[in-house]
């Protein structure tokens, strides 16, 4: 199988690192190339794996590169798709000169005539790691205060450039929607009314990249105390009130006897708080930091009031480290409830409040959920799984 697989970025956000396992998964069997537009990291992902990588819109040449800028800077002056007309020129080229089986989306900023013209030739598979594709946004949530929020609404002048009605309705458009989680896959098929193929095909994760390392090292290697009980949640900034990290610290302040400690990976500066137990690490990015900050924790809390299918659960289960995870989105589809983790309301401090006290008083059966936690990923969630399943999904296409 030749598959393309399209990224706007090659890594850094979660839709971005679900396309890099992906593509590392299909590489051991299949021809695949790997583009995408931004580089955002210097972490090189694919080290010692003979992968093909391509940046849309960079090349060795100056020139060519000040083009692809004037054109950019023209889109932003004159609001007009000039750039992705110029982009969509490029990969096109690309695609009728290797002829691949398959075009895979993770994220793309093509119209929807431009994706319908690449299916019409080439069938295309649309992993959504998001609501953009259906409803030109990213996500539609009702905050811990009750308001509502959009992220990420497309520009009113880019509404005339993709147009999911215009995209569902063109009978000749080959595309095949894959969400990684049923949430999605409901909350999708709300617009779509099956006038295209959504079929759920999960994450996968390379089950040899995390595993679990001895907790009191761990502790060690991240400087926190190597005995009290400890939560872990990653803080970010970018979606904050999506990712909904107040709901912990207004917890923490119904139990504010409980000897516990508190691990902030990330930013949490948006919060102004109190609390001598919260211990702020900054943002961590390699695999081998990360495996120790899963395995430092007794519990990774994952809070957000909406999130599709998250990386970081599968990393921490398969850190051997049980999630305690909001009722919210996909979250409930990964973790199964008293066995890997358990679920909680994420409006609600105080049902949290409790869990987390519930926690801390059955210790020893929270640290007895390792291994199961760990198994749970590798049967359902695996790189293998994944990949079997998208090649599943490409035969029934091509055929």
């Amino acid at each position: 199988m030749k598959v393309v697989v399209f990224s706007e970025n090659n890594y850094g956000c979660g839709a971005s690192i679900a396309a890099s396992r992906l593509v590392k998964g299909l590489t051991k069997e299949h021809e695949v190339l790997f583009v995408y537009e931004k580089n955002k990291t210097k972490i090189n992902q694919f080290k010692g794996i003979n992968i093909n990588t391509w940046q849309l819109g960079e090349t060795q040449n100056r020139w060519k590169n000040a083009i692809y800028r004037v054109f950019y800077m023209i889109a932003r002056l004159t609001s007009t798709n000039i750039d992705r007309w110029l982009l969509f020129k490029i990969f096109n080229k690309k695609i009728k000169s290797i002829q691949p089986d398959i075009i895979h989306f993770h994220n793309t900023y093509f119209t929807h005539e431009q994706i319908a013209a690449l299916s019409e030739k080439t069938p295309v598979v649309w992993t959504m790691h998001d609501q953009f594709a259906f409803y030109i946004y990213n996500y539609k949530i009702t905050k811990f205060d009750g308001n509502e929020k959009i992220y990420c609404p497309i520009q009113e002048w880019r509404k005339r450039f993709y147009n999911p009605e215009k995209l569902l309705n063109n009978c000749n458009a080959n595309v095949t929607f894959t969400p990684p989680s049923q949430w999605l896959v409901d909350l999708s098929e709300k617009r779509n009314a099956g006038r295209k193929a959504i079929k759920v095909v999960h994450n996968g994760i390379d089950t040899n990249d995390f595993y679990p390392l001895e907790k009191h090292q761990s502790r060690k290697s991240i400087s926190i105390d190597a005995v009290k009980f400890t939560l872990l949640f990653l803080a970010g900034t970018g979606a904050w009130e999506r990712k909904n990290s107040i709901v912990i610290f207004e917890a923490l302040k119904l139990i504010p006897d409980l000897d516990i400690q508190v691990v902030a990976i990330g930013s949490v500066s948006k919060f102004k708080f109190e609390d001598s137990r919260v211990i702020k690490k900054g943002a961590v990015y390699s695999i081998s930091a990360l495996r120790e900050v899963y395995s430092s924790a007794d519990v990774f809390c994952i809070p957000s009031v909406l999130d599709n299918l998250p990386n970081t659960v599968l990393e921490s289960l398969l850190c051997g480290t049980p999630v305690l995870g909001a009722k919210a989105g996909g979250i409930p589809e990964m973790i199964d409830d008293g066995n890997t983790g358990w679920l909680f309301d994420p409006y609600s401090p105080r049902d949290l409040a409790d869990k987390i006290t519930m926690l801390y008083n059955d210790f020893e059966n929270v640290k007895n959920k390792s291994e199961t936690c760990r198994s749970s990923v590798i049967d359902k969630f695996s790189e293998g799984t994944m990949v079997k399943n998208y090649i599943k999904v490409y035969n029934e296409i091509v055929r």
